[in-house]
């Protein structure tokens, strides 16, 4: 989650970029057709620097994807583990204690749980990618930066399940 919170902030970073970009080129567009400003030749440095931003994005949304891409993998070992205890105690074997308070049934809902979250998000981000340099509506533009910065799909209970899942298993003292 920390890798994802600090790629998220660089990405988030890039997009703003991209978005200050555009609506300053709408802004000099906009002055040339009203015949306020004079015409140079700072459009093409522009859409470079507009087609760098927009790779360094495309960039870290991989980056996030394999980061979802983990978490769905834990996931999973999580289900192994269930599946594997589920068969080992079947009938009247006890199950065996392998966190404090926690059942290994719990450690795979909340890992589902927060999976399925990241990857909304991570759906999300990807139609972001895709139309941000795209789009030419200032208030979609800033909608897409809300929607990158504030995560939607991320519930704040996230942190306080993580944290949870930490103490459960001792990697975080109590």
């Amino acid at each position: 989650m920390l890798k994802w919170e600090k790629t998220n902030e660089t990405a988030f970073s890039a997009a703003s970029r991209i978005v200050n970009l555009k609506i300053s080129v709408q802004s000099y567009e906009k002055m040339l057709i009203d015949d306020t400003v004079t015409a140079h030749e700072n459009t093409g440095k522009d859409k470079e620097e507009l087609e760098g931003l927009c790779l360094q994005l495309l960039e870290l949304l991989e980056k996030m994807q394999q980061i979802q891409l983990k978490m769905e993998k834990l996931t999973s070992t999580f289900k192994g583990v269930c599946d594997l205890e589920a068969y080992q105690c079947s009938g009247e074997n006890p199950r065996p204690i392998l966190f404090h308070t926690w059942p290994t049934t719990l450690f795979y809902e909340t890992s589902l749980k927060m999976s399925e979250m990241y990857k909304k998000e991570i759906s999300l981000k990807a139609m972001i990618v895709g139309e941000i340099a795209h789009t030419s509506d200032q208030d979609l533009l800033m909608v897409y930066l809300s929607c990158w910065l504030y995560q939607p799909y991320v519930d704040n209970s996230i942190k306080v399940l993580l944290e949870s899942m930490l103490l459960e298993t001792g990697h975080r003292p109590m």
